[in-house]
Order: structure tokens, then sequence, then C-alpha cells
């Protein structure tokens, strides 16, 4: 069977925290620094759900688009969203920096490719962030397309996110798979029929992947040591 397997990258390809949680911080310290807002700092992070340090599950930030990150900004502070906006584009290079794979992520794709799918990125990061992780990790010769953020004006869970590629290409609903780590991920397509697998490696808990087919601990376990995908096994 053939199949096309949607990889969310933060937390499902990517080491999460040691991306994004830094981010954070340095976001949410500048932006009190810049419009004079230290006594709402809290409420900021609250809203976008750095909450004790930490990232939590299914949050703006987790889960949401740029643009929504951004719209959060501007709810406390005109001018806020595009402070925001610049301030991701003047970090990417910080971003890029601060990525670590999740461990066995290239065995995983080989794989798909011996199995002869097409493995795909689907992400709520931006296209030129996507583009630097393939390239820094040299995972070109795996990767079939992706699916970005700032592609169109849908974001996930929503169908419309990933529509145009399936139209595209003409797939049955019943040959692609979702893997990803948040409910943004696990209900991607649930009233289509779409399959999808959580994975315990970035912010989601058991609890927090409502929709999930399938939960595993990581996308190592997608696969089992005869390099056979766990739904044909």
């Amino acid at each position: 069977m053939d199949r096309i397997i949607l990889y969310d990258k933060d937390g499902t390809l990517l080491n999460f925290h040691k991306l994004w949680t830094p981010y954070a911080k340095k976001c949410i310290d500048e932006f009190a620094k810049d419009f004079n807002a230290h006594d709402i700092k809290s409420e900021v992070a609250e809203e976008l759900g750095y909450i004790d340090e930490e990232i939590k599950a299914n949050s703006t930030i987790a889960s949401g688009t740029g643009s929504d990150i951004h719209k959060v900004f501007e709810s406390f502070r005109q001018g806020g969203g595009e402070w925001a906006k610049s301030f991701y584009e003047s970090n990417l290079q910080m971003l890029a920096d601060d990525m670590v794979l999740i461990d066995g992520v290239e065995t995983v794709l080989e794989h798909g490719l011996n199995n002869g799918y097409k493995n795909v990125i689907v992400t709520s990061d931006s296209r030129d962030s996507t583009l630097r992780f393939i390239e820094k990790f040299e995972l070109q010769p795996y990767i079939f397309d992706v699916i970005c953020g700032d592609d169109n004006d849908y974001h996930k869970p929503q169908f419309g996110f990933i529509k145009d590629f399936i139209d595209k290409h003409q797939y049955a609903i019943e040959d692609l798979v979702m893997v990803g780590d948040n409910a943004a991920d696990t209900m991607l397509g649930y009233d289509e029929g779409l399959y999808t697998i959580g994975v315990l490696s970035g912010t989601g808990q058991l609890e927090h992947l409502t929709g999930a087919d399938k939960i595993v601990d990581s996308i190592m376990d997608l696969y089992d040591a005869d390099g056979k995908f766990i739904l044909d096994a």
C-alpha cells in the first residue's frame, strides 16, 4: 500500500523545548522592554502558553501559526503584532542554531522511503524556518514536500490546511497518516477520516492528544525492527 506520512515538525521531528522555550522567554522579555510592558509580562506569557518557564500543550506557541502569535502581542499593545513578526524574522538564525533533531528521525524517514512512502512535513511554522530545518540536517533526500503555516489562510487542525496538497496529487484520504504531538495534529482531518498518530515527544501528553487513532512514545515507534510500518504489521 502506498502511504503518505504527514509529519508535524516541532515536537515530532524536532526537539520542541530546546528550540521554542528559550525563544519564548527572549521574545516576551524583549516585548516588555520595547513596549514598557513589564507589568503585563505574566499576562502575555499566559496568553501565549508560556507558564512557569514551560510551554503548555495545545497553547498558541505550541500549535498556533505565526499569525496567531502575532495577534496575541497585538492584543496587548498596538503595533505588537508587527513587532512580533519582525522579532521572529530577525531571530531566524538563532532558531536555526538551536534546532536539535529528535532521536531516530533519519532512520524513520529512510524506512518510509524504503517502503515506497512519501514523507511530508506539515507544520504551523513558516516555510523559511522549515526549509532551514531541512537544510541544516540534510533531510532533502527524504522529504517529498512541505506544507507550512504561511502557505495559505488555513491552520491546523482545519482540513483546508492540507486540502490543496491532497487535491493536487489526487490522494485518497485513506492513504494518508498524520503524526504529531498535539491536538492540532491529531484532530487534523478528523471529520474527513484522516488517520492520526499522536507522539509523546513534544508538548502533548495522553490527555492532550484528542482524536488520535493511536498514540506512541516517539516516531521511533512507527516502524518495527525490520522497518515495517506499524499499521502494516
